[in-house]
């Protein structure tokens, strides 16, 4: 693997798009690093040299939690982080646990990396499998505690960033042994900040709380969570948006729809995409995921070299604001 110029990689960073968090004042890229897959589907090794890649194009935010790769990630995350703990943003979260796996399911995993990697009817099936499967936990303040102190360790830090409840269900947001604990760890030094990544009603249901200050939760261009969170919560927050390329076969009618509609395509060729369908409608969602947070981080993953460079090169741009109304005439039934 080539690496990035040096010479390159100074110019991108003086490209991409930097944001300041309403709420926190967290200052980061406006793009961030999801690492859902580090060290299950993307092997170590590969995974630290994407991140390298990432930081070099100057990506400073960094998703994960105790569940992600199958319970390998924040480890992993922890030797990316040991020489630039300072200059990057670390979220990680409490709420799912990675799933059980037996020795030889893990040797299982670990042989068919390659082919899972490359098949996209293989990785379905993984994620169908009961061994590949995160397992719900219920938020108590004994799990908060323990949970922060382990992630800590295997971050090899004595803080994160956000500290986010993955995946609540409403009423834990608001319940106060919860908010008590999330409060203690504050308190304590050991999370800067405090957020709650779900979907929208765990979200809303946070969004009025103090205690809170980030909200991250998926991007689907038929809805308008942000929208909602901002009024809800009455006061500056920071959000993090991930699946920009939607939801629940989302994209998959995207495409369809562009190309039944020769005004689709010709709307889109108008406002400067252009190439492949694939590679318009990406650039088009991603577009209009900055557009709609144009002061948060939108999440993605960039293990891929091409997929990198191509979210970069977005996150370089000036938003958008057209491809919020584009995208919505685009989706609209009546086209």
């Amino acid at each position: 693997m080539r690496p990035v110029p040096r010479t390159l990689v100074a110019w991108v960073k003086c490209m991409i798009r930097r944001v300041t968090l309403p709420g926190v004042g967290f200052q980061s890229s406006c793009i961030g690093f999801g690492c859902a897959s580090l060290g299950s589907r993307i092997s170590p090794r590969q995974g630290l040299q994407a991140l390298e890649r990432a930081y070099d194009t100057g990506v400073t935010w960094y998703d994960v939690a105790p569940a992600y790769g199958a319970g390998e990630a924040e480890g992993l995350i922890g030797q990316f982080i040991a020489n630039k703990r300072d200059k990057v943003i670390v979220c990680t979260k409490v709420g799912l646990a990675p799933p059980n796996r037996n020795s030889l399911m893990k040797a299982i995993y670990t042989v068919a990396r390659p082919a899972a990697a490359m098949a996209k009817g293989l990785r379905k099936a993984f994620r169908k499998m009961p061994s590949t499967r995160n397992q719900k936990m219920e938020l108590t303040a004994d799990l908060i505690e323990t949970s922060m102190t382990r992630s800590l360790t295997r971050l090899k830090s004595d803080y994160v960033d956000v500290f986010a409840l993955h995946d609540p269900d409403p009423a834990e947001v608001t319940r106060h042994e919860v908010l008590m604990a999330l409060e203690k760890l504050v308190t304590s030094g050991k999370a800067r900040s405090l957020s709650v990544a779900g979907k929208a009603p765990a979200c809303l249901a946070g969004a009025p709380l103090l205690p809170y200050g980030i909200f991250q939760t998926a991007d689907d261009p038929a809805d308008n969570v942000l929208e909602r969170l901002r009024a809800a919560a009455g006061r500056p927050i920071g959000t993090v948006t991930h699946s920009v390329l939607g939801i629940d076969g989302m994209r998959d009618r995207f495409i369809e729809k562009i190309l039944v509609h020769a005004g689709a395509q010709k709307r889109m060729a108008r406002a400067g995409y252009e190439g492949a369908v694939e590679k318009m409608a990406a650039e088009l969602l991603l577009d209009r995921a900055f557009a709609s947070n144009p002061d948060g981080v939108v999440l993605m993953s960039m293990f891929a070299e091409r997929h990198l460079a191509a979210n970069v090169l977005r996150a370089s741009l000036d938003t958008k604001p057209e491809t919020l109304s584009l995208v919505r005439d685009i989706l609209s039934p009546s086209l």
